[in-house]
Order: C-alpha cells, then sequence, then structure tokens
C-alpha cells in the first residue's frame, strides 16, 4: 500500500551510517534470514547538503539544517530498505494464527496449518518420546542389575600365589591354593594372606 511500510515484529534493524540491513528471525526456534546490505547514498548527499546549508544559516545554523535534511532523507531510505527486505524474506515465513509467532518453514505444520508450538509434529514427538522411554527403561534395568552377588569382601580375584586371574572357585586351577580369605578362630577377624598372627587379636594362626 502506497505510503505504508509493512513490518514485523520478528526482526532487527542492523541498518548502520552505512547503508541498511535486516534480520529476520523465526519466533520458535531463533533461526532466520538476514537481507542483503543496501548502501546508504546519505554520504553524498550530505556533502551536498552541507554546501548548500549555507544558503539557511541565518534560519537554523548550517549544520542544523544540513542534519535535519540528512535525518528526513535516512528515514525514508531506510523505510524503502525495510519494505523491499520484508517483501522478499517474510514470503520464508508463515504466522500462525493461533499465537501469532512468525515462523520459517522448520517450525510450520503444515498438515494443521499452525507453528509447532501449537500444533507439534506428531511424527517428532512420538520419536522423541520413544527414545525417552526407551533411555528410562535403560536407566531402571542398570539400576535393578546384579554384578556381583557374592560376598566380594571373602573372595580375591588373583591367586596370591601363583597371580593367575580367579573366579568363584575355592581352589586356584593352576596351582590349588586356596582362594577363600582366612578369618582368626580367636576374634573372628579377617587374616591378610600369609600372616602368622592375627592384626587384630594376636593371637598365633594356625
Amino acid at each position: 500500500m502506497a505510503g505504508f511500510t509493512p513490518f514485523t515484529s520478528n526482526y532487527q534493524d542492523l541498518s548502520d551510517s552505512n547503508g541498511y540491513q535486516f534480520e529476520f528471525r523465526c519466533d520458535v526456534c531463533g533461526s532466520g534470514y538476514r537481507s542483503e546490505f543496501i548502501r546508504s547514498n546519505l554520504r553524498t548527499a550530505g556533502t551536498i547538503l552541507s554546501g548548500a546549508s549555507g544558503l539557511f544559516g541565518s534560519l537554523w545554523g548550517a549544520s542544523r539544517v544540513a542534519d535535519t535534511a540528512r535525518d528526513v532523507a535516512d528515514r525514508g531510505a531506510r523505510d524503502e530498505a525495510l519494505k523491499t527486505a520484508s517483501n522478499e524474506i517474510m514470503q520464508l515465513f508463515q504466522r500462525c494464527p493461533r499465537c501469532n509467532r512468525w515462523v520459517d518453514e522448520t517450525c510450520w505444520n503444515d498438515q494443521r496449518n499452525l507453528c509447532v508450538g501449537c500444533a507439534p509434529k506428531l511424527a517428532a514427538e512420538m520419536e522423541a518420546e520413544r527414545q525417552s522411554v526407551e533411555l528410562d527403561q535403560m536407566r531402571e534395568a542398570m539400576r535393578t542389575r546384579t554384578v556381583f552377588s557374592g560376598d566380594t569382601s571373602a573372595r580375591q580375584t588373583v591367586c596370591p600365589s601363583c597371580g593367575r586371574p580367579v573366579g568363584s572357585e575355592k581352589f586356584c586351577a593352576n596351582c590349588g591354593t586356596a582362594l577363600g580369605t582366612s578369618h582368626c578362630t580367636q576374634c573372628g577377624g579377617e587374616l591378610a594372606t600369609g600372616a602368622r598372627f592375627c592384626g587384630n587379636c594376636g593371637a598365633k594362626v594356625g
């Protein structure tokens, strides 16, 4: 519509003194597009205005006249640049009729004509829920799994005589050494391998 500049809520003005540029982002995921940089012609215009401002110096002062004229020109150029960028980039976005957010094609549910925030894509949600359930099941299985049910304090993992790995045997299959941890007959304390006296009560072993 002539005389009006279209705009949306999902853009950021990146314009500076050298030109105009705008960034449009999806209100759901934050991804988006950046418009092409449009170089400003105000530098050339500013030089002309500065030279011509002497004609109005008696009224406002040369610098104020030039600044005011430049601001008016910049406002029009910026509005035109925003209109161009909006017409080009906003075709890549959809406006959700339920929440009024602007979203890109990734966050738009074509089957429901709503954004994924209002109408999640069922296939993606089902897969995410399946992964969550499988993860919970794995954690529960790890919590209930019994790694070793025996009394680990009364077992040795290697034979004290030959150093070979041992399992649940009472004697080493390689050299025949007894593998069960001995206890003191006086106090019941655990005896170190090869000990001649109990380290807890001092009683003689054997």
